[in-house]
């Protein structure tokens, strides 16, 4: 498992931010022994499962502090449910800001609550690294407190599309999405790449969240015939997406989508491996779920977490609590929030050990993770692959 110390000497602490406050504000929820971090996510609700993301986080924290904290301190994770609802989002960073007065945020599935939450967090100054959550519009225009741990939308649109076009004679592609921001943090960038590379689609089609049956979208797909489709849909929504498609005969075309499903959980969703087998998602990671370079991760949130049920989204939010605990340690034992924000924006190259990509943030963009793998199913298994047909 990489070890944060290694990676110090390439974290400087930088100049103190602009927006630098008094001395009471910059020690906020700072003790002796601990540093409290709030930690919003969707506890409960129809897109629970992304909660994984946070628990497999927290539990590099629980690791963290077993090996004596940082100079001293523990990383005390102060939970708020925001149900993936914009509404109970801002009412849970409000309390986390106003109420709790955590030292920093961290975490945050489901875009549209965090596209909802910038004003207020970038308002309130603290720092912020997004650890799940994908949209662009969430880190930019630049703000000088929040940083994107994982690849965004801009940069898992564009992987997805090149996955697609990696697949040879592919020509006709279609699009379904859901009409929210966070699907068109996905389609808008794959959309781009595919017209640079020569490839306009052919039908682009509206499925919303909450929607039971695909039967509308699906029969226009028939009509249109195309040789691969982009899905920017939750979890539940591809289910049933993928049901209707074969359902109508069309279980053959592959579909491409989006970190916001995971291979096994749709799996078990539809329950037929057959309705799956085609279908691909963006993959974070350097290895399969199961693969021996993630298995010292699974172990460590089996740890702290011995009923955990692994998947996809339980090590999306770790390398970013990585980089997280190496600024910590450049900073030293000084700490304050601006001093912890110029220290994010030193590091460079940061190898997570378990993200496909480094986390690198700089004063000019802190959109950190630049590329994406893509998993599939590969003769039954779930397989990591570079471009159609080619392994990681």
């Amino acid at each position: 498992m990489k070890r944060v110390a290694s990676l110090l000497a390439t974290l400087a602490v930088a100049a103190v931010p602009a927006f630098a406050q008094d001395a009471e504000w910059e020690t906020e929820g700072l003790s002796d022994d601990a540093i409290t971090i709030g930690v919003m996510g969707p506890f409960s609700g129809n897109a629970s499962s992304y909660s994984k993301a946070l628990v497999g986080m927290m539990a590099y924290y629980d690791k963290i502090n077993e090996e004596g904290g940082v100079h001293g301190r523990k990383l005390v994770a102060v939970q708020e449910d925001t149900a993936c609802d914009s509404a109970k989002g801002l009412a849970a960073a409000k309390k986390l800001i106003s109420q709790d007065k955590v030292f920093m945020l961290q975490g945050n599935s489901c875009s549209g609550v965090a596209v909802a939450l910038r004003p207020t967090i970038e308002d309130a100054g603290l720092p912020w690294i997004v650890a799940h959550a994908v949209s662009d519009s969430i880190s930019d225009p630049l703000a000088k407190n929040i940083f994107h741990g994982v690849p965004t939308g801009r940069a898992n649109g564009r992987a997805m599309a090149a996955f697609v076009l990696s697949k040879s004679d592919t020509s006709n592609v279609a699009i379904i999405e859901h009409s929210n921001d966070w699907a068109h943090s996905y389609s808008i960038p794959a959309r781009e790449y595919l017209e640079e590379n020569g490839v306009t689609p052919s039908l682009e089609l509206i499925m919303e969240r909450g929607q039971t049956d695909a039967t509308a979208q699906v029969l226009k797909l028939r009509q249109e015939k195309p040789d691969f489709i982009i899905a920017a849909l939750y979890e539940a929504e591809t289910a049933i997406f993928l049901r209707d498609l074969k359902k109508y005969g069309m279980g053959d075309i592959p579909v491409m989508g989006t970190a916001g499903t995971d291979l096994e959980n749709t799996l078990k969703r539809t329950g037929d491996f057959d309705t799956v087998k085609n279908y691909y998602v963006i993959h974070s990671y350097v290895d399969n779920l199961d693969g021996p370079l993630m298995k010292p991760w699974g172990d460590m949130i089996r740890k702290y977490n011995p009923d955990e049920e692994l998947s996809t989204f339980s090590f999306v939010s770790i390398g970013s609590a990585e980089a997280l605990v190496a600024a910590l340690e450049a900073v030293g034992p000084d700490l304050t929030r601006s001093k912890l924000m110029a220290a994010l924006e030193e590091v460079r190259d940061f190898d997570t050990g378990i993200l496909s990509d480094p986390i690198t943030w700089t004063p000019e963009d802190h959109q950190g993770v630049k590329g994406s793998a893509v998993a599939g199913f590969v003769d039954g298994e779930p397989t990591v692959l570079k471009a159609w047909g080619q392994p990681y």
